[in-house]
């Protein structure tokens, strides 16, 4: 019997290391913030709307992002995006003042906005429904262990050559990734080198790889009640994960007076954590349980809702007395909402309508980033006038409280299993 092939998750890694290159972009500014701060003259306030720049532009271009990867393909969308990625770097690393880094970090936003959505996308196209949690835990861990490699490297480099340095840095990786994906990356009905018995194997499996759409599509997916629950549910997990990603290493250096490359490297423990947890539970545990004949929808329902409830630990992180055990209490916490992400990520290529993927993806990440740029600003507001980041990290608490509850009434089993096409039940 001829071999099953290997070459999907090589396209997940690759998935995964833009990812990482995303990720190590967004950060940068969070490193870069106090230097930025100092060097403009900005308080809290005013360095919250800097920090929250990118989500601007990229909560704007989800829908339509979403609409265009499943018009164009992940792949020719991407060729353009990433070559962007770089002249944003390029453009933050020579900005004279706050109104140019602002409109670099605005471009980011846009640059980016295909990325998430694009991943999704490909992994509903790559793989079969058996190894989806894994392979959506693959791109989506990306996200913590770039925050875990950037933080430390970044916080480096800008203390040794300035905080320009450390975007002209994610300028160079940008221009080396998307000479990688030119090269690397096609559907699988385009991969003229994947083995047939691994192709066989990814569409008998639900892989959904010829799955195109246009605005019909879009229209029937935004009239589907349960997809804007879930995508509700995504927004109160992004709040919370992006104001700790955005404010971590201001909120270490203001409270616990840590200095900047400390503040990086304390910021690398509650990532290298949640990495971990992502990969181990919420896509090696929950694949192997539902192989195993556990209901699907159960399975999924309870990893979302008891990692949102495990990522209220936050709370406790505003108050801790020292910067050893606020790290703590942040790496419970993200590694409880990495254990939900890849099994939110992995719902648009379950529950949505033929060729529409990227459109409930697009949807989703839309009002993530809606929530996570009102967040981000709301966190530096209340920080401000509170003294402390102790009650904008309780008020995520309230909001992760209320993602438990739409999850929680989205994905009943019986409800959900009467929602997917009876040709798609002996897969999920």
């Amino acid at each position: 019997m001829e071999p099953r092939g290997r070459t999907r998750w090589a396209i997940g890694g690759l998935l995964a290391g833009g990812i990482v290159v995303n990720f190590l972009d967004r950060t940068a500014i969070s490193v870069a913030s106090s230097s930025i701060a100092d060097e403009f003259g900005l308080d809290l306030q005013q360095l919250g709307v800097v920090l929250s720049a990118f989500t601007w532009s990229y909560c704007l271009v989800q829908l339509p992002a979403g609409m265009l990867v499943d018009l164009l393909g992940v792949s020719r969308l991407t060729r353009i995006a990433s070559a962007l990625w770089a002249v944003a770097g390029l453009l933050t690393a020579v900005a004279g003042g706050v109104g140019p880094v602002i409109l670099a970090r605005l471009l980011l936003g846009v640059a980016e906005g295909p990325s998430m959505v694009g991943a999704s996308k490909a992994t509903a196209a790559w793989f079969p429904v058996s190894e989806r949690g894994m392979a959506t835990a693959l791109f989506d861990g990306a996200t913590k262990l770039a925050n875990m490699v950037a933080f430390p490297v970044l916080a480096f480099v800008m203390s040794e050559w300035g905080w320009r340095a450390g975007f002209l840095f994610c300028a160079a990786v940008s221009v080396l990734f998307t000479a990688v994906w030119w090269w690397g990356y096609r559907d699988p009905s385009e991969y003229r080198s994947l083995g047939p018995a691994e192709r066989e194997f990814i569409l008998r499996g639900g892989a959904r790889d010829t799955d195109r759409g246009g605005l019909r599509q879009f229209r029937a997916a935004l009239r589907s009640g349960r997809v804007w629950v879930v995508a509700c549910g995504f927004a109160c997990y992004g709040y919370t994960i992006n104001i700790v990603l955005t404010w971590m290493p201001e909120f270490l250096q203001r409270e616990f007076h840590v200095r900047l490359l400390q503040s990086g490297l304390y910021s690398m423990v509650p990532w290298a954590v949640a990495t971990v947890a992502e990969l181990a539970v919420g896509g090696w545990l929950v694949d192997r349980l539902i192989r195993r004949g556990r209901d699907p929808w159960v399975v999924r329902r309870t990893v979302l809702t008891c990692g949102l409830a495990l990522g209220a630990t936050i709370g406790a992180a505003g108050g801790a007395g020292s910067p050893a055990l606020a790290v703590c209490w942040m790496s419970v916490s993200l590694a409880g909402l990495a254990i939900a992400a890849p099994v939110a990520w992995g719902l648009p290529g379950l529950l949505a309508p033929p060729g529409a993927v990227g459109a409930v993806s697009g949807l989703m990440n839309f009002l993530n980033t809606a929530a996570t740029a009102g967040g981000v600003l709301l966190t530096g507001w209340l920080a401000q006038v509170s003294g402390s980041f102790a009650t904008p990290f309780l008020f995520a608490v309230g909001v992760l409280a209320v993602g438990v509850a739409l999850y929680w009434r989205a994905l009943r089993p019986a409800s959900v299993r009467e929602a997917v096409p009876a040709r798609e039940l002996h897969r999920v």
